[in-house]
Formats: structure tokens, C-alpha cells, sequence
């Protein structure tokens, strides 16, 4: 057996599988200029099994007469969407196809459903409405109480009454037979329950017990919710607390040779030969262990990394049935994302996918993948370009968006105060965690409602993000501005001088370079930023 661990290499695939179109079409009714300016747009999200903290999000402006059409990409034959509309947040039904909306715009703050449904499963779609707010109302009459148990037996037994009572609810609620809205809301409350128990679980570091193992299985039905994609992320999370390591990280020489004849180019007929009966089963002399490493190393990065998915797979494959495993093969993806650069990603997209069986599964990796890649071209422009960039004389990788190359040891708080003389100046400090990618992503937002070119954004990366990952994200993000990234001397001069407590942090200058606020308002929090509004632009 031989040590293993991660690096990486790159890869291209171009077996992306199409996805199902459901396209979104209706009108705001008595739409004002007042209500345009407050709200210009209608959203839909969806989410993706394998990453349901990540909406799939699409936005279409409204015409002047109200109207919008949008298209969203599917994954699943039947798909839970959210649409958003000013203070209307409402799910609905889509299959492949058209669901038509319309909302009036006088009936947003006078009615509960302000909101009907057209096109496919209309009926469902507008029951469900009135039910969800029906629901909504009980629950907060009737909300649940907190659960303590010392047992995952016991804590089970307390989530399903809770998921019972709410079902008794439903049924009381809805007279009327309706087959598909009956599944709809009763699988979402069963896999509601499933996620609260998987938390509980992970939290706790329990296993699952045997005895109801059955009842909180994965539901692999083609019918997909929030509710589901919830309860495989808790899955999830439960999978990586609860499995114990494997005694030895390395790789069985079985293994290792199936790789190395996959990945290393050029092998000799006579090695190959050999490697092949390594496969098979034969076993490895002690003095051939040197001669595999050797192979190895001719491919060292790529197999490294490769090496990390196949421990991880090894390591739940002794723990969980086969139907569990295929889920977390894909979920490793996902897990990853914001940890690795895309041709790391890559070559683990092109050497998992293969072995993946449900469909699903693949098409949300494709659909996962394809978003990541979508900014490769530019990714791999800007590789050229980083080391000559400057602080005064940054690369504009896209339009607004400015990249650049911080020296070890330079003062750089002072250079940038230099530099934004006259302005007002927002930083956002950030870490490459789900919060600081989040918070990096609604500086846009914070932008658009802001009066124009009032403020200047910089965006301050913390020092242990990998250069690569730190450079993809600043692109995904879209965010305009000027990125930076620290080395550790410069980012504790940083945590030091804004007194950062916490992350993401924010930070806001005067045109002075004098603190308006430290622990300034992060980009989505609207009430902090009403607070400080008038002191900032009046």
C-alpha cells in the first residue's frame, strides 16, 4: 500500500447533459411607477440537490405594461420553484413547459394571495398558495416547541409527532382530493423532518439507529422539493461527522494500479501487463512498491488528487448502502467547490461522473460543472496577467471588475488610502466560507442602490484563501470593484486596525480616509444601511 493525498490537473469535458426548460410568463396588473421603481424585477429560484445552501436564481425585468417571461433549466421531471416578487415569496409546481403568473399590484399589502396561477398544474399551483399561507398562519399561532432528547431514537420519535401534527393540519385544511398537492406538501414535511434529524444526529455524533433507518431513508422519487435538497445536505453533513476515518490513508495496490494505468501516460507493454495483474488481484512484492512510486510520481499531482476522491469513497463505502454512496460520490463535488480551482474541480467532474447511476444525480453534477465553468475563459486569461497587476495600475478581468498583485510587506492600507483620496471607500473583508462568499456575491446589490459612482468597493480577501480559488471567486462573484488578496503579516495589520471581531466584516472611509464606521453594514443588511444612510450621502 502506498500514501496518498490531493493536488491537481486539468481536464475538459463536453458531455454536459441538456436539461429540461421551464419557462415562467406572466404580468404585474395595475402596475404604478411607484411600485415599478421599488420593485423592477421577478425572480425564480430553484435549487440543486447537491449544493441546496446555493440558489439557482433567474430574473426577468418587467415590461412597461407589467409583463415578464424568464426561463429556468430543470434538472428533476417535477420541480419545487420559489417566485419573488417585492414582498410576494411564493412556491410553485414547474415541469418541462410554461407556468403562467399573474399578480396585482394593488393587492400586495391588502391581500394574503395576491397571486394566480396559469399553465401547467395551475390548479395545484393555486391551492397550494392559499394553503402555504393558511400554514403559515397556523404555525405561527401553533409553533412547534424545542425538542430535546438524549437519543436519536428518541429525538426521531418527537420530529415525526411534530411532522404528524402538521400533516393532520394539511388534511384538515384541504377538502378537497388533489392527489399531486398531497405529495407535494407531505413529502416536503417528511423530508423536513428527515433534515432536522440528520442535523440532530451530525450535532450530536450519533449514528443512525437501526431500528427506524427505514424511516429516514434518502427519498429518491423524481419528484423534487427545497425540503429534499435540505434533507441530503443534513444527510450529508451527518455522513462526514459520524463515519470513522480508515485506519490506513492510502490506497489498496489494486487501486493505485487501476489509476496509474488510467492516468499515466506512455506505460511500457510489459509494465502495463503488470499492472493489470495488480488489478486483477495479484499481489505486490515489497521491492515493486518502489517501482509503482515511481510510476506514480510520473503523474503525481493528477493522482494525488484523484487519490483524495477515492479515499473518501473507500471511507463511506464501508459505512452506507449503495444507494447513500452514489450521493455522496456526487456530493463530493459539491463539498469542494469553494476549496479547489476549477481545473481541480475538473478532473475530479471528469473521473467521478462515470461511475455515478442515478441520472439525476448526473445531470445536477453536469448542471453544478457547467456553472463553474462557465468563467474558464476568463479564468485562464487573467493567469498571465496577475503578476504584473499593481494596486495603482490593476487587470480589468471584466468590465468594472479589477484584479490585483499584492507585494509581500507592502504597506497596503496606507497605499490605499492614497489611492481612494477623495472618495468614499467600502471594504468588505471576507474569507472563502459560505458567508463571505454570500457577502461577497450581494455587493452588487449594495452597488445598484447606492447613488451611482458615489462609492468606491474594494474587497479584501484574508490570507489563507489559495491564490487560484481567491482570483475564481473575485470573477464568479461578478462584484465590481477593486480585489485584493493579503499575505498574513498584511492581514493581521488589518484585523488589527478595523478591530475585525467577526467575518465577513465591513469597513467604510470617508473622503478624508477618515472611519465613517468600522463594522460598517454588510451588503444585505438593508436596516443597518437606512441607519447610517444620511450620515454617508447627506
Amino acid at each position: 500500500m502506498l500514501l496518498l493525498i490531493a493536488s491537481g490537473t486539468l481536464f475538459f469535458s463536453s458531455s454536459y447533459a441538456q436539461t429540461d426548460t421551464l419557462t415562467v410568463r406572466g404580468k404585474i396588473e395595475n402596475l404604478t411607477v411607484r411600485l415599478y421603481r421599488q420593485a423592477p424585477e421577478v425572480t425564480v429560484a430553484r435549487v440543486n440537490i447537491l449544493q441546496s445552501n446555493r440558489e439557482i436564481v433567474r430574473a426577468a425585468q418587467l415590461q412597461p405594461d407589467g409583463s415578464f417571461e424568464l426561463k429556468m433549466p430543470l434538472v428533476y421531471p417535477l420541480e419545487e420553484c420559489y417566485l419573488t416578487y417585492a414582498n410576494v415569496v411564493m412556491p410553485f409546481l414547474g415541469e418541462k413547459g410554461t407556468v403562467e403568473i399573474t399578480l396585482n399590484g394593488d393587492s400586495l399589502t391588502k391581500s394574503e394571495v395576491p397571486i394566480r396561477f396559469g399553465g401547467i398544474y395551475a390548479t395545484t399551483n393555486n391551492r397550494h398558495a392559499h394553503f402555504y399561507v393558511a400554514f403559515n398562519k397556523w404555525l405561527k399561532a401553533n409553533p412547534e416547541k424545542p425538542i430535546k432528547a438524549a437519543t436519536g431514537f428518541l429525538f426521531w420519535e418527537k420530529v415525526a409527532q411534530e411532522r404528524d401534527r402538521k400533516i393532520d393540519f394539511y388534511r384538515t385544511y384541504q377538502t378537497v382530493k388533489d392527489t399531486l398537492l398531497d405529495k407535494w406538501v407531505i413529502s416536503s414535511l417528511n423530508d423536513a423532518a428527515k433534515a432536522r434529524f440528520y442535523s440532530y444526529l451530525s450535532q450530536e455524533k450519533q449514528k443512525l439507529p437501526l431500528a427506524i433507518s427505514a424511516s429516514t431513508e434518502l427519498d429518491t422519487n423524481r419528484f423534487f422539493t427545497f425540503a429534499k435538497a435540505d434533507s441530503y445536505r443534513q444527510f450529508t453533513n451527518y455522513a462526514i461527522a459520524t463515519t470513522p476515518n480508515l485506519p490506513e490513508s492510502s490506497l489498496p495496490v489494486n487501486t493505485l494500479a487501476r489509476l496509474i494505468l488510467q492516468y499515466v501516460p506512455n506505460i511500457s507493454t510489459t509494465d502495463s501487463l503488470k499492472l493489470v495483474g495488480y488489478v486483477q488481484g495479484e499481489t505486490a512484492k515489497m521491492r515493486e512498491l518502489r517501482w509503482l512510486s515511481n510510476l506514480f510520481n510520473q503523474k503525481e499531482d493528477t493522482l494525488r488528487l484523484i487519490a483524495a476522491y477515492e479515499l473518501y469513497t473507500r471511507k463511506f463505502d464501508a459505512a452506507h448502502s449503495a444507494k447513500e454512496l452514489d450521493y455522496l460520490k456526487a456530493a463530493f463535488y459539491a463539498e469542494n467547490i469553494n476549496n479547489f480551482a476549477l481545473k481541480n474541480l475538473t478532473l475530479w467532474y471528469n473521473h467521478l461522473r462515470p461511475g455515478l447511476k442515478n441520472p439525476y444525480y448526473v445531470r445536477s453534477l453536469d448542471e453544478l460543472h457547467h456553472i463553474e465553468s462557465l468563467d474558464s475563459a476568463v479564468i485562464r486569461a487573467v493567469e498571465s496577467k496577475i503578476e504584473a497587476a499593481t494596486l495603482n495600475d490593476p487587470t480589468e478581468v471584466l468590465p468594472g471588475i479589477f484584479l490585483t498583485n499584492i507585494p509581500p510587506f507592502l504597506d497596503v492600507w496606507s497605499q490605499l488610502k492614497r489611492k481612494f483620496k477623495g472618495k468614499i471607500v467600502y471594504f468588505l473583508f471576507w474569507t472563502n466560507d459560505e458567508w463571505g462568499r454570500r457577502a461577497l456575491a450581494e455587493a452588487n446589490a449594495l452597488r445598484a442602490s447606492l447613488p451611482p459612482n458615489s462609492v468606491e468597493f474594494v474587497y479584501v480577501s484574508e490570507y489563507k484563501t489559495n491564490d487560484d480559488v481567491w482570483r475564481e471567486a473575485a470573477i464568479k462573484s461578478r462584484s465590481r470593484g477593486l480585489h485584493l488578496k493579503l499575505d498574513e503579516s498584511q492581514n493581521d495589520y488589518f484585523v488589527a486596525e478595523w478591530a475585525v471581531t467577526q467575518v465577513p466584516y465591513a469597513v467604510l472611509m470617508d473622503a478624508n480616509g477618515k472611519y465613517i464606521r468600522r463594522n460598517a453594514p454588510l451588503p444585505a443588511d438593508r436596516e443597518g444601511w437606512s441607519k447610517i444612510w444620511n450620515k454617508v450621502f447627506n
